[in-house]
């Protein structure tokens, strides 16, 4: 149906409104049809390749930014817009507060400004009671690389995307700074007297009724840090869990060999090898070394 002008739209637009509406569709149709591949078109009028939409199509900045009857130019519009955001950026410059730089009462021998340290570290695998051995370079003590340790059996040297994406989670803007209750901020204070109470109960009933689960612990810290807790509260459940992939492993090792045991494949010793359902170059606590063993000299 063609729009009626009124009183407020120009007879120029009214006839453009009626061109546009107008298309023929069965000659679109059939355009569609003869065309050899898909065809893609923003709209109708692009397709129909309307002589509103080719003047429309050739101005590579089309005057679209009017008011009323003032029409602006592009070169006003990027002045416009170049003003616009100087002001913003200057709205957004705040003057930062006055800190101090304290230099070392003794400065350590090993720091020197602008050349790298290196320590050696491990990150655990999940599903396995096994880690992956690491080189961290930092700076100023800060670590800002992560690498493999190439005398470590379980990474020869490599990496697995989880390790070198670790290092982001120093950084992570969202990562909690203190504690946290209902979304508002506490303190320690605050958090170990509300701790007490429930502690207190649990010590009078030596742990009865407490559950901990926790995966598979490789760090010797929070292993001292469990024995602490088990010795405090003796009759409460300590518990490690793995997913059913790792379980299931331990369980047929049990099984076979009256222990549990990892599983070590002897790649050199294969011509061919043939996985099924197990991807076991990028998942699983050995990928990293098996990723290796089996890489083309």
């Amino acid at each position: 149906m063609d729009r009626l002008p009124t009183s407020e739209t120009p007879a120029n637009q009214t006839e453009k409104s009626v061109e546009i509406e107008a298309l023929d569709m069965e000659a679109l149709r059939a355009k569609l049809a003869e065309a050899r591949g898909p065809r893609y078109w923003r709209s109708f009028e692009e397709l129909a390749e309307t002589p509103a939409f080719k003047e429309h199509l050739a101005r590579e900045f089309p005057n679209l930014l009017s008011v009323g009857d003032i029409s602006t130019s592009r070169r006003r519009f990027l002045q416009l817009m170049g003003a616009s955001l100087a002001l913003a950026g200057l709205n957004a410059c705040g003057r930062q507060p006055l800190e101090k730089i304290v230099p070392y009462v003794k400065q350590p021998e090993e720091i020197i400004p602008g050349r790298p340290l290196y320590f050696a570290t491990s990150m655990p695998q999940p599903g396995s009671g096994l880690s992956i051995g690491l080189l961290v370079e930092s700076h100023m003590g800060r670590p800002t690389k992560i690498e493999g340790n190439p005398e470590h059996p379980a990474s020869l040297g490599s990496t697995d995307l989880f390790a070198q994406a670790s290092v982001l989670e120093l950084y992570d803007p969202d990562r909690s700074q203190i504690p946290m209750h209902m979304g508002i901020p506490r303190s320690w204070d605050a958090f170990c007297a509300e701790l007490e109470q429930p502690l207190n109960a649990l010590r009078a009933l030596k742990g009865v009724g407490l559950a901990v689960v926790t995966p598979t612990i490789v760090s010797p810290t929070l292993v001292r840090q469990i024995r602490r807790l088990k010795k405090a509260l003796p009759k409460a459940r300590f518990v490690q869990w793995e997913p059913i992939g790792a379980e299931q492993a331990r369980e047929g090792t049990r099984r076979a060999f009256g222990e549990d045991l990892a599983v070590r494949h002897d790649f050199k010793a294969a011509e061919v090898v043939l996985a099924f359902q197990s991807d076991f170059l990028t998942q699983g606590p050995s990928c990293v070394r098996f990723h290796v063993a089996t890489a083309c000299p």
